[in-house]
């Protein structure tokens, strides 16, 4: 019942303006598995959870990663990537996907030289990740990046940067602000969250309207929600 009202409230108030990184973040999935599910291929979600891109790939072999199983149990490979994870051998991967996960994650540098350790050569990692976003899923929420901080996790652990575009700009920024601030110190959960959810929501939409289309005065957009990169395995 619960996806089913939520489904319909997307149809009318759609994702691509209410929010907008998520909607960024499934063009970018849709996108990589146009492109690269190959028959033969195999690749690794990594930080998968409740799987929600397995559906979007039918020729390649997909394989997932968790900390621990979901109630499906469809994760392939349960072990923190903070720590490695030694049931994969070297090379066994062509390609690594890792939606939002990143910024959850202990040790990013590590964790990027295990990604070149089970990609094959030539193998290529596709990321997306926060950087300017309120704190969530804590205490497990540790970092943000910039394009600089990501470039360099790549370049230094046997990887070049293909490919990085910002999810939205400034106004976007602005936008998220102006949707959670209420809730953040007035309506944080209960009736008045629910309350607060059907009177404002009309308002949010047309703000959110406006500002989607406002970002496109920002050419620069060094500040963004989230960041979409595209690694290959030297």
């Amino acid at each position: 019942m619960e996806d089913k009202l939520l489904s319909l409230y997307f149809k009318i108030f759609p994702v691509r303006i209410m929010k907008y990184h998520n909607y960024r973040v499934e063009r970018f999935v849709e996108y990589v598995a146009q492109k690269y599910d190959v028959k033969g291929k195999k690749l690794i979600d990594i930080g998968a959870e409740k799987c929600p891109y397995r559906n979007y790939f039918h020729q390649i072999k997909y394989f997932s990663q968790d900390i621990k199983q979901n109630k499906k149990r469809n994760i392939d490979f349960i072990a923190d990537v903070n720590e490695g994870i030694p049931k994969i051998t070297d090379d066994s991967f062509d390609y690594i996907l890792c939606t939002q996960v990143l910024e959850h994650l202990k040790e990013p540098k590590f964790v990027f030289k295990e990604f070149r350790r089970i990609l094959k050569r030539g193998g290529k990692l596709f990321l997306t990740t926060h950087m300017c976003y309120d704190e969530h899923m804590v205490p497990f929420d540790f970092f943000r990046f910039t394009k600089f901080g990501l470039r360099y996790l790549g370049e230094s652990n046997g990887f070049v940067l293909e490919y990085i575009s910002p999810h939205g700009g400034i106004f976007q920024v602005i936008a998220r602000i102006f949707n959670t601030l209420p809730i953040k110190l007035f309506f944080k959960s209960g009736f008045l969250y629910y309350l607060y959810i059907i009177l404002f929501t009309l308002p949010i939409f047309i703000f959110n309207l406006c500002c989607y289309f406002l970002d496109n005065l920002d050419r620069e957009k060094s500040m963004t929600l989230n960041y979409e990169c595209i690694y290959r395995k030297k």
